[in-house]
């Protein structure tokens, strides 16, 4: 092989090397990434959150932080919920809504919800609008973006992202459970929109009849009968449980399509922006150079100074190493 061979084929290898590296989930830290959002909250302020959404392009390895987020799409009942928290009220209107193809379903369920969803299948987000899919149609697909990462550990990352958006650690507040969503809970929601109607813009319950009939092929009262054992029934093709570690609704990621966080949240992953793999930036041995205000001891401005220095040591050691 010349010798000009030999160096495209390094080249090659090289560049190789550099579009397959990504993040490790395995290798983000526990004690930086917490998966509570009031724990990021205690531990960072917005401006150190900031530092850590920007950290991994400061680092030694501008690749090793990649998450991967593509567009896709996930049928209803092969994704699990990141939340118990359920509102069957809001479930049934948007399952009425689907079912007229009425906003936000003008194709009928499923389609685009603008979701995070995980490499292992959680949704992060768009829980009413994924029940409310399955409740009509459990076999249809739910679009948004799908990360190459584990639920558990893009929560704790989210959580960060969230404190740098929003400037606060305060999450949703949870409310209804999944226990909720029996026949007998679906009909007595439908009953009262039979009577009081659903919609703020059209609150007709002649629109909620309609739907119950169109759902079903009964009519009047019987329709909504129907509809509660139909949507019951189908509700059984879906994961209606959460891991128990995972946080209450209070605890979790807040991202905003609105407020353009999606998107914003979306194109950092993709960077390799946040720093979650190490070597992180700076000499602290910290994502984003931040010192972690309860690590060691640190309690104020001198022992973040002493630890700092502590960090920066290690890590030329580790440097040094690595040379040899």
């Amino acid at each position: 092989m010349s010798s000009n061979n030999k160096k495209q084929q390094k080249l090659f290898e090289s560049w190789r090397r550099y579009l397959n590296e990504k993040a490790d989930p395995s290798k983000v830290p526990d004690e930086y990434f917490p998966m509570k959002l009031s724990d990021v909250g205690a531990m960072y302020t917005p401006g150190e959150a900031t530092a850590i959404t920007k950290g991994g392009q400061y680092d030694d390895n501008k690749s090793d932080d990649v998450i991967s987020a593509q567009p896709g799409s996930v049928a209803v009942s092969q994704l699990k919920p990141s939340q118990s928290s359920m509102n069957i009220e809001k479930a049934v209107a948007f399952a009425i809504a689907a079912i007229l193809k009425n906003k936000p379903f003008a194709n009928g369920p499923g389609g685009d919800l603008g979701a995070i969803i995980t490499n292992d299948n959680h949704i992060m987000d768009g829980h009413h609008r994924w029940i409310a899919s399955g409740m009509v149609d459990p076999t249809v697909d739910v679009g948004g973006f799908v990360v190459d990462f584990p639920a558990k550990k893009l929560i704790a990352v989210l959580n960060v992202l969230t404190l740098h958006f929003t400037k606060s650690s305060k999450g949703k507040p949870g409310g209804g459970s999944f226990k909720d969503f029996t026949a007998k809970g679906v009909f007595a929601v439908l009953t009262k929109y039979a009577k009081e109607g659903v919609w703020s813009a059209n609150k007709d319950p002649a629109m909620v009849i309609k739907a119950c009939e169109t759902f079903t092929g009964k009519k009047g009262q019987q329709a909504i009968k129907a509809a509660a054992i139909k949507m019951a029934k189908n509700l059984k093709s879906l994961t209606l449980s959460v891991p128990g570690d995972f946080p209450e609704r209070e605890d979790m990621p807040i991202i905003s399509k609105g407020k353009g966080h999606l998107k914003l949240a979306i194109k950092l992953l993709n960077s390799g922006a946040v720093d979650v793999n190490q070597s992180f930036a700076g000499d602290s041995g910290a994502p984003g150079g931040v010192i972690k205000q309860k690590a060691k001891g640190v309690k104020n401005r001198k022992d973040a100074e002493r630890y700092r220095k502590q960090l920066s040591l290690e890590n030329k050691k580790r440097k040094t190493k690595r040379k040899k």
